[in-house]
């Protein structure tokens, strides 16, 4: 076939399904504050592609006064149906499996392993421009202990 017919084909191959679930939305340089720990933060996140054409990056760091600088950088791949695979690698030198479900406004992350600790981590668009993560861990009785929440605004800058 040649060339022209090539070009003919992709000018005219129909597009990718509106609606396949994405972390699209999420993605940009965002700046948040809020509590952590019991004590007042202040964190950034930035999402994006990653090096993986198929993967998304987030790059995050956490500030609470008086204690070391946390950071930590997770590599997501979503498939067809939302769900959400990943590692979460920290400054503390820790990787944990992530795996969770996203859909138009909400993105849960479940991360760790039940021998270690076993974690979520909620990110919920309230708009274009304003996101809360809200971070727990689960308990020996079942219940989820809300450690951090955070509220963002996107980064226009």
């Amino acid at each position: 076939m040649t060339s022209f017919w090539w070009a003919v084909l992709a000018l005219t191959a129909p597009a990718a399904p509106a609606g396949i679930p994405s972390l699209a939305a999420w993605q940009g340089a965002w700046v948040g504050e809020g509590e952590a720990f019991g004590k007042p933060a202040t964190a950034a996140l930035d999402i994006g592609p990653a090096s993986d054409p198929d993967a998304t990056r987030l790059a995050y760091r956490l500030s609470i006064a008086g204690a070391p600088a946390y950071s930590a950088e997770g590599i997501y791949r979503v498939d067809g149906k939302g769900r959400v695979r990943g590692n979460w690698t920290d400054s503390h030198g820790r990787t944990r499996p992530v795996a969770g479900r996203v859909g138009p406004h909400e993105w849960t992350a479940n991360w760790g392993r039940a021998d270690v600790e076993i974690g979520r981590s909620t990110y919920r668009l309230e708009a274009p421009d304003r996101l809360v993560v809200s971070d727990s861990v689960l308990q020996d009785d079942g219940s989820w202990r809300v450690f951090a929440v955070l509220h963002y605004r996107r980064n226009k800058g």
